[in-house]
């Protein structure tokens, strides 16, 4: 193809050009030179929009084509263009090194979202999306000039994602901007290969969730289990559930499965869909399931919700629990798995006898035996055994036996020490099941307690179940009734 340069020295610039000359003396020819000139340079500055849009056909053609951008419009108007491999990136910020680091984050994340879910990297070697970050979410009058907010476009918060672009305001804090682009990402990523969102819940959810990551050292790693709020300036997603737990605003399992689009007008939601997603994600009922859900994505809402809910009925009742658990102890680093309800170890006597023993890890959080009381009865509960409850560094562990250290508290209460509550497996609600564990009696290495109401004994170390993980050991918990 001839240059646009070299086509116009030869059509303009020398006036030695018999063309030249020609387009002089007949005014018909100069215009339709003319004409072709502004449609090579339309065409130009096109041309390589039009080659990855071509190759993002091939991956999904359902998705209609979008706006095209005449990048001479965005230069005039001081609109910066920086492109990664998978993104173009369209911003009046004028942080060059910010900008840098969110196209590496986004060109990073595509092969992580390729391996979540479970797709080869090279299906995604032509896959591209277009970014448009506006520092001031008051005055967008930089795009609007340059084209790049279309008249359809509807009034969003913070982003929006439409086909192969989307849009986002730029957020207080690195890490919320940064955040904010990969969740936006992600919506634009099942889009094109999972030929859908599915529900909100899960549309927003699965973004949240894929938003949720660690930048250290220009690496990045998504779906992160942040272990602080320092680790996710501004996100506040931890904070949403703690200050709406046990209030009219707390939401069960099945209201977060139903929550409707427009609910998501309103930040809260994003909060409660973000911790749907990531307790289905990691509870051990419920992971392999879930891991299936992106093969659902192209169905309605209602027959997504619809097949889920069948899919999971049979460990229902056990999931509100773990998620009452949960939600009522939120906190940066929960681990779903360590922290749902388990079954204790019985190491000694025999159900129904007058002493009967259990090992108790200190690796989980509560742990249901089969020592079944009545309301008014009375145990003597005595406990022994030496476990690590954490560690200041690798060589100096935290030595515990079941009265607890003062070196921490949690709850008020010491680290480690053992408490003893009562799971009603009779009640009508999760809420009434669990409400003996969100009181739980103090116990330590001996204790005598009587039955607040009837249900099973459970037991626990007392420490949050963020932090489980550098436990190690158990301690032996002998339960005697009395007379």
């Amino acid at each position: 193809m001839i240059s646009i340069r070299k086509l116009y020295l030869m059509t303009f610039a020398n006036p030695m050009n018999k063309n030249f000359s020609l387009a002089l003396a007949q005014p018909q020819v100069c215009k339709f030179t003319i004409g072709i000139l502004i449609a090579v340079l339309f065409v130009s500055s096109t041309l390589g929009q039009d080659d990855w849009r071509e190759g993002m056909k091939k991956i999904n053609p359902q998705v209609s084509d979008t706006f095209s951008i005449d990048d001479t419009l965005v230069k005039a108007a001081g609109i910066q263009k920086v492109s990664g491999t998978h993104i173009d990136l369209y911003t009046d910020v004028r942080d060059e090194q910010k900008i840098n680091e969110l196209v590496s984050a986004f060109d990073q994340a595509v092969s992580q979202w390729c391996s979540y879910f479970g797709l080869s990297v090279e299906s995604a070697e032509s896959w591209k999306m277009r970014a448009f970050l506006i520092a001031d979410r008051a005055n967008p009058t930089l795009f609007q000039r340059a084209g790049l907010m279309p008249d359809d476009l509807p009034n969003f918060k913070a982003g929006f994602q439409r086909r192969h672009n989307f849009w986002l305001y730029l957020q207080p804090g690195n890490y919320y901007t940064r955040h904010l682009l990969l969740h936006e990402g992600t919506h634009g990523f099942m889009l094109w290969f999972l030929r859908g969102h599915g529900p909100a819940w899960y549309s927003e959810g699965m973004a949240e969730l894929l938003g949720v990551h660690q930048w250290n050292n220009d690496q990045l790693q998504l779906n992160h289990r942040l272990r602080n709020r320092e680790e996710a300036e501004y996100w506040g997603r931890v904070k949403r559930i703690r200050d709406e737990r046990n209030t009219e605003n707390e939401l069960t399992l099945e209201d977060v499965v139903n929550i409707p689009p427009a609910g998501f007008n309103d930040v809260r939601y994003y909060a409660w869909a973000w911790a749907g997603c990531e307790f289905f994600q990691n509870h051990p009922k419920t992971k392999q399931t879930f891991s299936k859900l992106p093969e659902m994505a192209k169905l309605d809402e209602d027959r997504f919700n619809r097949e889920f809910l069948d899919l999971i009925e049979s460990n229902l009742d056990v999931l509100k629990r773990d998620w009452l658990l949960f939600i009522n102890e939120m906190d940066y680093g929960y681990s779903i798995a360590r922290g749902c309800l388990s079954e204790a170890s019985l190491s000694g006597g025999r159900f129904g006898s007058q002493r009967t023993k259990f090992q108790i890890s200190a690796e989980r959080s509560w742990q249901v035996t089969e020592q079944k009381v009545q309301q008014g009865e009375r145990f003597r509960i005595e406990s022994s055994g030496e476990f690590v409850v954490g560690q200041s560094n690798p060589s100096t562990p935290w030595k515990c036996q079941p009265n607890g250290i003062t070196i921490q508290y949690h709850l008020g209460r010491p680290l480690g020490r053992l408490q003893v509550g009562i799971l009603d497996l009779e009640a009508k609600t999760a809420e009434q099941q669990v409400k003996g564990l969100l009181n739980p009696l103090d116990v330590g290495i001996s204790g005598v307690i009587t039955a607040p109401t009837n249900g099973v004994l459970c037991f626990r170390i007392n420490e949050s179940p963020a932090f489980l993980d550098d436990n190690q050991g158990a301690l032996e918990v002998v339960i005697e009734k009395l007379e």
